[in-house]
């Protein structure tokens, strides 16, 4: 049987990739957007996304990878109102596609918010050895 563990610990063991900021609401977030960026050969692993509306709009929100098909981990509807939205995917986290990054688009200005998002990279495929090396035996 395997042991429960905590977001904190996920994020602990292996990188945590959690980020904080605000959005103003005369950014575009249409063709700008908050990133978490993914190392090589690594997989971002969501647990929460904490949305705090101050100001509203008519734009709805994407958090997703930035795949040509991207997963898209939560969204928003239009005018969400005014306070807090939370999205919580547990202690192991939402995986995103793998090798790619975290980010959150709007459909147009005139939301302001801040946003919280809890995360973990951690490697997902195996870094190989020189094939000059791989057959050695010391």
């Amino acid at each position: 049987m395997s042991e429960a563990r905590s977001a904190e610990w996920y994020r602990n063991t292996y990188r945590d990739a959690s980020i904080s900021y605000t959005i103003v609401a005369a950014t575009d977030y249409s063709t700008a957007s908050e990133k978490i960026t993914v190392l090589t050969g690594h997989t971002i692993f969501i647990q929460k996304i904490a949305v705090n509306v101050t100001t509203d709009n008519a734009a709805t929100q994407l958090f997703q990878d930035d795949a040509s098909t991207p997963i898209i981990a939560a969204g928003t509807k239009a005018s969400p109102g005014i306070g807090p939205i939370l999205f919580d995917f547990g202690a192991r986290g939402f995986a995103l596609t793998e090798g790619k990054s975290f980010e959150h688009k709007m459909s147009g200005a005139g939301l302001a918010a801040t946003v919280t998002v809890e995360a973990y990279q951690r490697q997902t495929v195996a870094v190989g050895v020189p094939s000059t090396t791989s057959n050695r035996i010391f």
